[in-house]
């Protein structure tokens, strides 16, 4: 073969490689985003990954040995990467041409961050076809440590609980965002000093009292103002869950949080939220929603 023969048939394989390999790797777009950018350190931080199909075909979406085809990557501001402690779960599947399909994913379950400083994380699909991995654009984020408690009080488990008799801590504590204020509940196991949970409980208005009581259950009641028309009542137990949220309205004056001596906590002075029909017009849709309402 001659090597003009030669140099023409390299020309041809770099020409179709160009004209197969692009829309391939086009095939798929990934993409990444957080419900908020600044985080208090232990509470759960969730983005949504969404992956799509942009190309005229069918593929199929799963890393080499039926590993996940969903990763992260994280990094701190100064470059340095975070460990990961597990992966994420992501089955084989068909992607169909044309689909797109979200996942959310609670970062601190797969990285250990907790420290205070800047994060880069980025999220990356397996294209099989092409055997390699298609990131995202990056993403911020910041993790702040907590604040000097307002309010916390240590209690033993009750008795139905399967570590009955131990002691957990209650504490409550604000946290100023960029544009708002929300009120945090963190339990505390008092034989460790682990954090067994953090959590963002609801928008709340600075500078204003937030009532307390500890019910017969050593639920945590709370009654907190949203908005300057809105209070939100939620209880708390001692395992961190939401066992109940509601909103009460008051035209004057301001509601009472009572305890009984029964250990019942009961509301005076306001009555439920009844939230009003949106109104018509092009800069109001019927999503809405006042600020109190609580973080999903």
């Amino acid at each position: 073969m001659t090597a003009s023969a030669r140099s023409l048939i390299r020309f041809i394989m770099l020409v179709a490689a160009a004209l197969f390999a692009v829309p391939v790797s086009a095939q798929l777009a990934v993409t990444i985003t957080a419900e908020r950018t600044n985080y208090i350190s232990y509470e759960p931080l969730y983005v949504t990954v969404t992956v799509t199909n942009t190309g005229g075909q069918d593929l199929v979406l799963g890393a080499p040995g039926g590993a996940s085809w969903i990763n992260f990557s994280v990094m701190s501001e100064r470059g340095e990467p975070v460990t990961a402690i597990s992966s994420p779960v992501a089955e084989p599947m068909m992607f169909r041409a044309g689909q797109a399909l979200q996942r959310k994913f609670n970062i601190p379950r797969y990285f250990h961050i907790t420290g205070s400083g800047g994060y880069v994380i980025k999220a990356s699909a397996y294209h099989s076809d092409l055997q390699r991995w298609i990131n995202s654009r990056p993403i911020r984020f910041t993790i702040q440590q907590a604040q000097k408690p307002r309010w916390e009080k240590s209690l033993a488990l009750p008795k139905d609980h399967r570590m009955a008799g131990k002691y957990r801590r209650y504490q409550l504590f604000n946290f100023h965002d960029t544009d708002k204020s929300y009120l945090y509940v963190r339990i505390i196991d008092e034989s460790t000093g682990a954090f067994l949970v953090t959590l963002p409980l609801n928008t709340l208005i600075p500078d204003r009292d937030v009532q307390i009581q500890v019910g017969g259950d050593r639920s945590l009641h709370l009654l907190s103002m949203g908005s300057p028309t809105i209070w939100v009542y939620q209880v708390v137990n001692l395992d961190g869950k939401v066992l109940k949220q509601d909103f009460y309205q008051v035209k004057r004056g301001t509601p009472r949080l009572d305890l009984s001596e029964s250990g019942v906590v009961t509301i005076s002075g306001a009555r439920p939220y009844a939230p009003e029909a949106p109104k018509r017009d092009k800069f109001r849709g019927t999503g809405d929603r006042p600020d109190g309402l609580p973080l999903e």
